[in-house]
């Protein structure tokens, strides 16, 4: 028989409560301006955060399931939308108990590095982007894995495992085609090499067939990148120094990713890439 405390707090959460912890849980950090934009309906990024957004988080922090870290993006200026959430050991428990799920850890509550933080928390806003989109009915959201569910094992020129280990993978669908996605989110806190050492690999995990043999067809590989100078750096970059970057790979900054995944990546970059055949 479980803990009367455990099965008292169960009893206390609504829905909107369990979908907020599985959602922290998935991304493992999000700022209250980020859970707001998915479950309390704010429009757009400059909104003021509602009143019951507050309300909630902080009453999900009362109960122990969700902590907020010390410091915030933007700092004080950013006001409540600037806290970053995460969830305690004690939400992943009631959690994995509320899903029927085989315990898979303890949860470390720490201060992450600023570098770990500001990477997970753009790749959580790209999957916001790309909700909204969605949400506009303009593309359909078909399936989305973050790490380290997208990640892809192969073997390598020896024989060796080896891991593929994007940021997101995506299928979208809009006008009875499907395209597929890798994403990677660039912060430009790394040289441009690292960029490119990592488009090397996927042209090499493209070679393996493995991802084409599962699914008919290899993703198109997106990088998104925080700004237009950055973003012409990699693609000057690509087309010199990697095989196929001209159909295999597109970069775009944060404003242009709604329109690529709905005109698919052969329509907004005119490069060929890959809209899938037979999947209409």
């Amino acid at each position: 028989m479980k803990p009367f405390r455990f099965d008292e707090l169960a009893s206390r959460l609504g829905e909107r409560d369990w979908e907020i912890i599985t959602t922290v849980r998935s991304f493992k950090y999000l700022t209250t301006r980020q859970i707001s934009r998915q479950h309390f309906g704010l429009s757009t990024d400059e909104g003021l955060i509602p009143r019951h957004a507050n309300h909630a988080l902080a009453r999900l922090r009362e109960l122990g399931l969700l902590t907020n870290l010390e410091r915030r993006i933007g700092g004080v200026r950013a006001g409540s939308g600037g806290h970053v959430w995460q969830i305690t050991d004690l939400a992943r428990r009631l959690l994995g108990d509320h899903l029927n799920e085989s315990d898979n850890g303890r949860i470390r509550v720490f201060e992450p590095s600023t570098t770990f933080l500001e990477h997970t928390l753009a790749v959580a806003e790209v999957v916001i982007s790309l909700q909204e989109v969605a949400n506009g009915a303009e593309i359909k959201l078909a399936h989305l894995q973050v790490e380290p569910e997208c990640w892809r094992s192969y073997l390598g020129p020896s024989g060796e495992t080896r891991w593929l280990k994007p940021d997101l993978a995506v299928v979208t669908e809009s006008g009875g085609f499907e395209d597929h996605w890798f994403m990677e989110v660039d912060r430009a806190t790394e040289p441009p090499n690292r960029v490119i050492k990592k488009c090397r690999q996927y042209e090499e995990y493209r070679r393996s067939d493995r991802e084409q043999a599962k699914h008919g067809v290899f993703p198109a590989v997106v990088w998104v990148v925080p700004n237009v100078r950055r973003r012409d750096q990699i693609r000057e970059r690509l087309a010199s120094e990697v095989a196929n970057a001209d159909w295999l790979f597109t970069v775009v900054t944060p404003s242009d990713l709604g329109a690529l995944v709905v005109a698919g990546s052969t329509d907004f970059n005119n490069s060929g890439t890959s809209r899938p055949e037979g999947t209409k």
